[in-house]
Order: structure tokens, then sequence, then C-alpha cells
């Protein structure tokens, strides 16, 4: 029998990128911010200063995506239905903000990586990847804990409605079968994983920098406007060195099945 016939084959290129972009995922999805936020420790103002901080990012995102769209494998995963800038827009309204945000060091590097990476276009879907397959599996965990712990109602988070889309469980399988069929070359492929890892970093950074305009990271009143509670930041305070309260870890625990993106 000959030898390789019994090598089995690589694994897909869709699961070696979650395996390889792993810890990136942890480490933005661990920050406090969002533990937070999600375990109904904060309040409406930090959901609608998260919000605030991605119209720049999708802004950039989606003109960068029409740009390229006649690329062959860009116009693979160019579906307008997918664009958030304006469904941002409108919840933002919903909730009395025009939008506008303090200067955000995060926001900007954030947008600058979107725009170098427009350069390549693997590495520019590596971004379209990190953001819309995590708002069709996190983001939905995050939908649903922001109506149950703040009273949102689900017309002010359209953000989060994917359902022009219609199965998105289908929709998510099928962009990562055309991952595994888009035939970059093996550079290529590393490149789109370590463009995914910079997307994490930029959303870890965004959240780092979200925390602390919340007053989470000393404990103290935020600029705009102390969003963390008293009783918040003590809980913080006694549990900083795990970098997430219990109350945070019950509730990502109530959406294991919402990993970002999956």
């Amino acid at each position: 029998m000959s030898l390789l016939a019994d090598t089995p084959d690589p694994p897909a290129f869709s699961l070696r990128l979650r395996e390889a972009t792993s810890a990136a995922h942890d480490q933005a999805e661990s920050q406090q911010f969002i533990q937070m936020l999600m375990a109904g420790s904060l309040n409406v103002r930090a959901l609608v200063s998260l919000l605030e901080s991605l119209v720049p990012v999708y802004t950039e995102l989606e003109e960068q995506m029409k740009a390229h769209t006649a690329d062959p494998t860009v116009g693979l995963f160019d579906h307008r239905a997918l664009d958030r800038t304006e469904r941002l827009c409108a919840d933002l309204e919903c909730f009395g903000s025009r939008g506008r945000m303090l200067d955000s060091p995060a926001v900007s590097a954030y947008v600058a990586a979107i725009s170098e990476s427009a350069a390549s276009p693997h590495r520019l879907l590596a971004h379209h990847y990190t953001r819309y397959l995590g708002d069709l599996a996190g983001g939905q965990a995050i939908s649903r804990l922001v109506q149950r712990h703040y009273g949102v109602s689900a017309d002010h988070l359209t953000y989060y409605d994917f359902s022009d889309l219609g199965d998105t469980h289908h929709y998510r399988r099928t962009y990562r079968a055309l991952l595994d069929l888009v035939p970059w070359t093996p550079t290529e492929q590393a490149e789109f994983i370590a463009e995914c890892e910079v997307a994490f970093e930029s959303n870890s950074v965004l959240f780092a920098e979200l925390g602390e305009c919340c007053g989470l990271s000393m404990g103290e009143r935020s600029s705009i406007g102390g969003i963390a509670s008293a009783e918040t930041r003590h809980t913080m305070v006694l549990n900083a060195p795990d970098g997430g309260s219990r109350r945070g870890r019950q509730g990502r625990r109530g959406d294991r099945g919402a990993r970002t993106p999956t």
C-alpha cells in the first residue's frame, strides 16, 4: 500500500483559520467592557458608545468593499444585505445620538488598519470576515442580552438584524465554504490569518478604550458621564485579577453557543 494513500488531507482553511486566531479572538471577547455590557453591569449609554464607535469602522469597511467589488474574490463576499452603516445611524438616531464621538485613537487606528488592508483583497476580506461573521454569531448574543438587561427595544438594535440574509446559519456555513474554495496561495492564506489577528486586536483595543471611558480601569467616573454604577465599579475592583466579574462570566456562559466569528 502506498504511504501517500494513508496521508490524511490537510484540514480545511476555515478550520485552520479558527484555530490560528482563537487566542486573538478570546482576548477580544474577554475584554471587561464587553463582558460587563453583556452581563447587565453597565447601562444604555455604554451600548450607545459602542454603536457610535462602530460607525466609522463600518463606513470605511463598506466603502472599501464597494470600491474593490470588481475583484473576483471580493465580489464573492460583497453583499449589500450585510451593510451596517445605515442601520447603525438609524439606531443611534433612536437613542437620540447624532453618532458623534469624542476623539478616539482606537477607532482611528482600526479605520486605518482597514484602509491599509485594502491594498490586498484577501487582507481586506479578513476584516470583512471578523466583523460580519462576528455580528452574525456573538453579535446576536449581545443583542439578546442588552434587550434583556437594559430594556432596549429590538427596533433600536437593527444593527444586529440580518433577517435580509434569510437563514443566517446557512449564510455562515456558505461563507466558510467559500473561504475553503478561494484559490489563495499559502502566503495569501497566512496574510489573511495575520490580518484577522489585526482585526481582533483592533477590537480588543477599542473595547479597552470604551472601558476606560466607562471608568472601569480605575473605578472612577468617566468622561462620558460615569457609565459604570458604583456597585459595578466595586465588583470590578474585587475581580480585576481575572479580567471580569462573576456576573460577566455567568452572562457569557448563558450564550456560550455564540462564539464570534464561527
